[in-house]
């Protein structure tokens, strides 16, 4: 038996996320991601045992993408570029990858609202980073939120109209835009001055 290679998973995952990103789940068929990753039908069944398993795949692959993403958020100098970096990087990730969305919103549909899925797994330390992040501004006295953890979540998910809807290609000073946005509604800068 030939051994299973990161090259070829990740050329079926490739070629999986493409046919996904043109064609609903079920419409979607194993036979036309071997035919588009260049592999034999038994090699594809290799290394996913069918195509629920490849989804999932597809989405734990997004997840550990973002997370390392969002690792070089510590980077940032103060709390208010620490958000504009979680933003930018999700906006960024979510621009280069424009199906991943339709892939998340489904995959919760399949496995309902109380499934441990790789991407809520992420948008669960996403929730928790941000809420660092607010902490670390009220510690700062950069900024203070009323709630922490609902501020987290409004900030977070208000990303999906911008991802889904908004204007393409997004203006460059987009992140920024965000956060100046949310924290003037959300937050009052500790000096009182806006």
């Amino acid at each position: 038996m030939r051994t299973k290679t990161l090259a070829q998973s990740e050329k079926i995952l490739t070629a999986a996320a493409r046919l996904f990103a043109a064609h609903h789940f079920h419409e979607t068929r194993m036979e036309d991601i071997a035919e588009l990753a260049e592999v034999g039908k038994g090699t594809l069944y290799r290394y996913f045992k069918d195509k629920e398993e490849l989804y999932m795949a597809l989405l734990a692959r997004a997840a550990c993408q973002m997370k390392e993403r969002l690792s070089a958020v510590d980077e940032a100098p103060d709390p208010r570029s620490k958000l504009e970096a979680v933003v930018g990087a999700i906006l960024d990730y979510f621009a280069e990858h424009p199906h991943l969305l339709d892939l998340i919103q489904h995959a919760e549909v399949m496995q309902g609202p109380d499934a441990d899925l790789p991407w809520q797994r992420l948008r669960r330390e996403n929730f928790r980073l941000v809420e660092a992040i607010f902490e670390e501004a009220r510690r700062s006295g950069a900024f203070q939120v009323m709630d922490p953890q609902l501020s987290a979540q409004l900030l977070l998910f208000s990303l999906r109209p911008v991802i889904r809807w908004g204007q393409k290609p997004r203006p460059a000073d987009m992140a920024r835009r965000i956060v100046e946005h949310f924290l003037y509604g959300a937050a009052r800068p500790a000096c009182g001055c806006r």
